[in-house]
C-alpha cells in the first residue's frame, strides 16, 4: 500500500504541477532523463524533456491569473513489482477567472518506474473526454499497457532518445518567424522570438552543405513545404546530412520536425537538432563491412552485380561505359613459388592498382579468388579503353615484394564496351568471351576488347 501511495503521490505532482503552474523544475524531477509525452496540448508527442519543459512553460502563461481546482476521478494504479507501474485517472479540473469558471475532464494514464527508490514519469499519455459525457470510466489498463507500452516499443521513439539533441527551436510557420529556442550546451544556431525562421536556418545551411544536400533542405524545410506537409496529414519529417564545421572535419547532423497545429488554427512546429555523427559512421561502417571483400577493401561480388546493375541504368547514354573482366596469371604458380601470404599480398596489390588508374565513380569489385572486375562509367572510345587497358598491365608487371624484389606476375584482361543498353549478364558474358580469347588464343598478360580484338 506505501508503494501505491508513492506512485499516485509523483503522478498527482506532475498533474497539479503542470495545470497550478508550480515550479517547472520541480516538476521536471518527477520524470526520467527519456520522458515521453503523448497526446499532449497540441503538440501530439513531446519526445524529450526539453519539449516537456516548453510545454510546461507554456502551460504556466496559459494560468496565470487564474486559480484551479483539481479532483481526480476512477484513479486505478497496478503495481508490478519492484520497478515497474501504470496508473490512469480522469482529470477533473476546473480554472476560474474572476467570476468565469470553466471545467475540463482529462483522460490521463501514466507508466512509472522506479529509479533509486524514487517513482518516475517516463511515460505520459493525455486525451480529453467530452463534456457531453455524464458518467465517463478513466481509460482501461490496457490503454495504458497497450498503447502506452506500444509507443515504448517503436524503434522510432528508442532511436530519438539516442541521439544526442543540440537545440531545440519553436516555429510559427504561418508567421515564418521562431517562437522559442531552447540550447544545450552545444554550440547551435542562437535566434531569438521574432527572427526569420527560413532566412536564420537556411543562410547557415548556406555555408554548411554541398550544393545537393542545400537544395534537399531547403525544399523539404522551407516553410511552404512544411505547412503543406501539415495539411496532406504528414507530423514528422527526419533528413540526416553531412556538414563541414569550420576546422573544416565533417559532423553528420539530423534535423527532426514535428508538426502540429495550436489552439488558435496556426500551424507550428517543433524543430529538433541532433549531433548523429557516431550513429552515422557507425551505420557507414556496418554498410560497408556488409559491401567491402575485407582482403582488398573494394567491392565483393555482390555488391559489385548489384552497383554495375544500378549503373548501367544511369548512364544509358550512347558510347557510355565499359565493362573490363580481370584475371591474375598463374596465381597458383604464385602461391606455390613464394607462399599462400604472398599470394593475398598480390591480390591486394592488383587492387590497388585497379584503385589508382580507375576513378572514384567506376565500379571496381572482386568477384571471387584472382578474378576482378571494374565497370568504367566514362566515354567508352577505343583508344581510351585500350589505353586504360595497357596502363593496368603494364602496372601489374611491376608489382614488387615489402623488401623490394620482383615478383613475377602479369594480368589477364577482356572487355566489352557498352554500345547499346546492354544489362549486367550481357557486358559480363562478352567481357567473358574477350577473356577467353586473350587467355587462349593470344596468350596471358593482355586485352582483348570484344569484336576488336583484331586491334589489340
Amino acid at each position: 500500500m506505501e508503494e501505491i501511495n508513492r506512485i499516485q503521490k509523483c503522478f498527482c505532482g506532475f498533474v497539479e504541477g503542470g495545470l497550478k503552474a508550480h515550479d517547472i523544475d520541480r516538476v521536471l524531477d518527477l520524470l526520467t532523463e527519456d520522458v515521453i509525452g503523448i497526446g499532449m496540448g497540441s503538440q501530439g508527442i513531446i519526445g524529450c524533456r526539453e519539449d516537456m519543459r516548453l510545454f510546461l512553460l507554456r502551460a504556466q502563461r496559459n494560468m496565470s491569473g487564474m486559480k484551479t481546482k483539481i479532483r481526480y476521478e476512477n484513479m486505478q494504479t497496478r503495481y508490478y513489482g519492484d520497478d515497474y507501474a501504470n496508473i490512469c485517472a480522469t482529470v477533473v479540473f476546473t480554472t476560474m477567472t474572476g467570476e468565469q469558471s470553466r471545467k475540463s475532464r482529462i483522460g490521463q494514464c501514466a507508466s512509472m518506474r522506479k529509479i533509486e527508490e524514487e517513482w518516475k514519469i517516463n511515460m505520459l499519455q493525455a486525451a480529453p473526454l467530452s463534456l457531453n459525457v455524464q458518467e465517463i470510466e478513466a481509460y482501461p489498463f490496457s490503454f495504458a499497457e497497450d498503447e502506452i507500452e506500444k509507443y515504448r516499443r517503436q524503434e522510432k521513439f528508442s532511436d530519438f532518445m539516442r541521439k544526442d539533441l543540440i537545440a531545440t527551436y519553436k516555429i510559427d510557420l504561418e508567421t515564418g518567424k521562431f517562437e522559442d529556442y531552447v540550447p544545450t550546451e552545444r554550440r547551435s544556431i542562437s535566434v531569438k522570438s521574432g527572427d526569420d525562421y527560413e532566412s536564420e536556418i537556411f543562410g547557415v545551411i548556406n555555408r554548411i552543405v554541398d550544393e545537393e544536400t542545400r537544395i534537399n533542405f531547403i525544399k523539404t524545410f522551407s516553410v511552404a513545404n512544411l505547412i503543406k506537409s501539415y495539411r496532406s496529414g504528414q507530423t514528422e519529417i527526419n533528413l540526416d546530412y553531412e556538414s563541414v564545421r569550420p576546422d573544416g572535419e565533417s559532423l553528420w547532423l539530423r534535423n527532426s520536425v514535428h508538426l502540429f497545429q495550436d489552439m488558435g488554427g496556426h500551424v507550428k512546429s517543433y524543430l529538433h537538432l541532433f549531433d548523429i555523427d557516431r550513429q552515422k559512421r557507425r551505420e557507414i561502417r556496418l554498410i560497408q563491412k556488409a559491401e567491402l571483400d575485407l582482403a582488398t577493401c573494394i567491392y565483393n561480388k555482390e555488391t559489385t552485380r548489384k552497383k554495375i546493375e544500378s549503373a548501367v541504368q544511369l548512364y544509358s547514354i550512347p558510347s557510355t561505359g565499359a565493362f573490363f573482366m580481370i584475371d591474375l596469371d598463374f596465381f597458383k604458380q604464385i602461391n606455390d613459388t613464394y607462399g599462400h601470404a604472398k599470394g593475398d599480398y598480390v591480390i591486394q596489390q592488383i587492387a590497388n592498382i585497379l584503385k589508382e588508374y580507375f576513378r572514384s565513380e567506376d565500379i571496381i569489385g572482386r568477384l571471387g579468388g584472382d578474378e576482378f572486375c571494374v565497370f568504367y562509367t566514362g566515354k567508352n572510345n577505343y583508344e581510351v579503353i585500350a589505353r586504360k587497358a595497357e596502363q593496368i598491365c603494364e602496372a601489374a608487371r611491376n608489382i614488387y615484394s615489402a623488401k623490394g624484389r620482383a615478383l613475377k606476375t602479369s594480368i589477364s584482361v577482356g572487355i566489352a564496351r557498352r554500345v547499346g543498353n546492354e544489362n549486367f549478364d550481357e557486358l559480363y558474358r562478352k567481357a567473358d568471351q574477350a577473356l577467353f580469347v586473350r587467355k587462349a588464343k593470344k596468350g596471358r598478360d593482355g586485352f582483348t576488347i570484344y569484336a576488336h580484338d583484331s586491334n589489340s
